[in-house]
């Protein structure tokens, strides 16, 4: 079973409650997203929160999350790479 992320955005730091009950606090988006990876959090296992008092996750910052958390998940293939 995946651990599961319970987000929130409170004094400019994004903070990860997991399922077995770490925290994790990162300031940055993608630092977070490979914190989140090193400790077996999946993209489609992240949700999050709001509470009276908080800032909101906007969507966009969601999507990026998620979505660096996708890359860490599924890298590309070593020695291939895109012509311009």
């Amino acid at each position: 079973m995946a651990t599961q992320a319970n987000i929130v955005f409170f004094k400019n730091e994004f903070i990860a409650t997991l399922s077995d009950g770490q925290r994790i606090q990162q300031s940055d988006l993608h630092e977070l997203a490979e914190a989140l990876h090193r400790a077996g959090v999946h993209s489609n296992c992240v949700q999050y929160e709001w509470h009276a008092g908080q800032r909101m996750i906007t969507a966009g910052q969601q999507v990026a999350l998620r979505a660096a958390i996708r890359r860490k998940e599924h890298p590309p293939p070593a020695g291939l790479s895109i012509a311009a």
